[in-house]
């Protein structure tokens, strides 16, 4: 029976989730190579939440003690409308003594640059495309644009929303708009207590404290599918947009510079059954790219590549053992990214009547349910 120590991992995609799966592929035993196609493996510099189960997930594989330097410890906030009356409230005593810290915000560079020292950085080839993959009994082979080929025993397709890999396992598929932009900013601020969800008549608004006396904040809203800033700029059309909110949502968008508000479209990847064929998998955005509704998307690609390392080191033979990563992680996710797409549609239902009838309905739903849902998705142990 061959040893883990002697089989080599190739993974597609070098952002969080195919960094993350490198280290634990790395510590069940595996000679790892990250492929990226970028000439600079760097992430967007924004905001990342991570929930209680990625810290969990992390803590696995060594990691949460230098993810506290990193991110600063966050309970939960309230939602509301957006003039500030309360629609739920959830920071309970009840939830802060099952899970402790509910989640760390961190910067998505910072958290990449932790993930690559604990890899090594000569474990990443840069500028290397990946155009498909080929595979027999003995192995698998990645090819690559400039004519490298890649053999190993295992290939991990972290490739992101139009990944390559699961194009070639299970045929093109066009990813979804969502109807709606979303702007992501860190304000530099020195007050405390700043942390809000507030809903509106087809907007959202979320704001959640980062180290560094920085906040990370976000801004949905319907909008065209690629329709361009205007004349005036992010920051001057967030301003237009909501100058009447609640405090402190104007005051942390101008405390905001231009050049740290980002845009991006969002898309939805569809469903899969299935993830793996033969020696090939998927993991993170390739296989569920969700909406950012419950702040989910990174936190189930890092849950995948620790629950895949396990499922490598514990299974020798490796068509069994994606076969179990597979029956452990496609609910699962799935689930999360309805639940993700249901949050976005009821927060950001556009019609007065139809948001006065949510608010009601919202206040009046126990605490207890609430807790409930969101311990099935933060509760989770890898």
């Amino acid at each position: 029976m061959q040893s883990n120590a002697s089989k080599k991992a190739i993974i597609i995609g070098g952002g969080i989730g195919g960094v993350t799966a490198a280290i634990a592929l790395q510590q069940a035993g595996f000679d790892v190579t990250v492929f990226e196609r970028a000439d600079e493996l760097r992430e967007v510099g924004s905001g990342l939440p991570l929930w209680t189960n990625a810290l969990r997930a992390l803590q696995k594989i060594g990691l949460n003690d230098v993810l506290e330097i990193l991110g600063a410890p966050v309970t939960l906030a309230s939602v509301s409308t957006w003039r500030g009356d309360i629609l739920a409230d959830l920071r309970t005593e009840e939830l802060l003594e099952q899970v402790g810290t509910i989640n760390r915000v961190v910067h998505r560079a910072e958290l990449l640059a932790l993930l690559l020292e604990a890899l090594g950085a000569d474990k990443v080839q840069l500028g290397a495309t990946c155009v498909g993959f080929t595979q027999d009994a003995s192995g698998v082979c990645a090819s690559f644009a400039d004519g490298r080929e890649a053999r190993g025993d295992v290939l991990i397709g972290a490739d992101g929303l139009h990944s390559v890999i699961r194009a070639q396992l299970f045929g093109p598929s066009q990813p979804r708009y969502a109807g709606y932009t979303c702007y992501r900013g860190l304000a530099h601020i020195s007050r405390t207590g700043l942390a809000t969800w507030a809903w509106g008549k087809g907007y959202q608004v979320g704001i959640t404290p980062m180290s560094k006396e920085r906040l990370y904040w976000f801004a949905q809203f319907y909008a065209p599918e690629g329709a361009p800033d205007k004349a005036s700029g992010r920051k001057r059309e967030l301003l237009e947009l909501f100058h009447d909110w609640h405090d402190p949502i104007p005051e942390v968008i101008e405390a905001t510079a231009e050049s740290d508000i980002l845009r991006n479209d969002i898309y939805e990847s569809k469903p899969l059954r299935h993830w793996s064929l033969g020696r090939v998998t998927l993991l993170g955005d390739a296989p569920h790219t969700m909406t950012p509704n419950l702040g989910q998307g990174a936190c189930q690609a890092i849950e995948d590549a620790v629950e895949l390392g396990a499922c490598l080191k514990a299974e020798p033979d490796i068509v069994t053992a994606l076969k179990l990563y597979e029956k452990r992680r496609v609910r699962r996710t799935n689930m999360v990214a309805q639940l993700a797409r249901l949050v976005g549609k009821v927060a950001q239902w556009e019609h007065p009547t139809v948001c006065g009838a949510r608010n009601t309905i919202i206040k009046r739903i126990p605490v207890s349910l609430e807790l409930k849902i969101m311990m099935w998705i933060i509760d989770y142990k890898p």
